[in-house]
């Protein structure tokens, strides 16, 4: 597994880029009712800030939630940009392994493929549990995750689409260069290894030239893998969504201590 801290390392340098990061990610399916219920949201961990013009849009408050503190100020700078009052959203520097009791939240959300990536570090169940202890019984929590259907069939994301070329560069967003530090474009290069996701990203100028290479580890996971690691972690009442044309959703409910699932 690669060490959590190298991950968040590589993290410092893509903050330069991040402005936009998030701009083109599917919104779930499931966001806009739970939020309606929801009075304080959570998104773990938060990148740039993936569903920001949402948690404005019905007035929650919001807890930001990243272990890299430079793409945390990128996150809060979009915030602000998002119409989120500076007195209702909460930075928390934390890694999810060592995340503390988020009392207040009633929604907690991980969003794209963010768990996919955090596998890679962490074995799923403690992951899981570690979400859990953080959060109150009775609290939802909604993930998008990158699954596999069938063997072959997977879910599409902003960086990975099995039908585009594999091991291959090409354009896969353009940017803002006032946003991104020069950056008008970003490319991708995509690998995939039975189960397992080696992403590339290159944010170039407008001459071609790379700024900067990152790269990203994910595992592809399963509906009945999901499934027994929320229940073994203690949550209920789950249920998963497939994705069509994004990523698949899990929903589920923390269960309390001793409760039966």
């Amino acid at each position: 597994m690669m060490p959590a801290a190298e991950v968040v390392n590589a993290y410092k340098q893509r903050a330069r880029f991040a402005a936009e990061d998030t701009v083109a990610v599917q919104r779930p399916r499931l966001l806009r009712g739970l939020l309606c219920e929801a009075a304080h949201v959570a998104e773990i961990p938060c990148g740039a800030g993936h569903f920001l013009t949402e948690y404005a849009r019905t007035g929650c408050a919001a807890t930001l939630v990243d272990a890299s503190p430079e793409m945390l100020a990128v996150a809060m700078r979009n915030a602000v940009e998002a119409g989120l009052p500076t007195d209702r959203t909460f930075p928390v520097v934390a890694f999810v392994q060592e995340l503390g009791f988020l009392a207040d939240v009633d929604l907690l959300v991980v969003p794209n493929g963010a768990l996919n990536q955090l596998v890679c570090q962490s074995p799923l169940i403690s992951l899981l549990a570690s979400l859990h202890r953080a959060i109150r019984p009775g609290t939802t929590m909604l993930t998008q995750v990158v699954c596999t259907h069938g063997g072959q069939l997977v879910d599409t994301a902003t960086f990975y689409d099995a039908a585009f070329p594999h091991g291959a560069w090409f354009i896969d967003r353009f940017l803002d260069p006032v946003r991104t530090d020069g950056a008008v474009f970003r490319q991708r290069r995509q690998h995939r290894r039975g189960s397992l996701l080696h992403i590339e990203f290159a944010y170039c100028d407008e001459a071609g030239a790379s700024l900067a290479v990152m790269t990203a580890e994910l595992a592809l996971l399963s509906a009945l893998n999901l499934a027994k690691a929320f229940a073994a972690a203690g949550f209920t009442d789950i249920r998963f969504v497939p994705g069509h044309g994004g990523p698949s959703e899990v929903v589920a409910t923390s269960r309390a201590p001793g409760e039966q699932p």
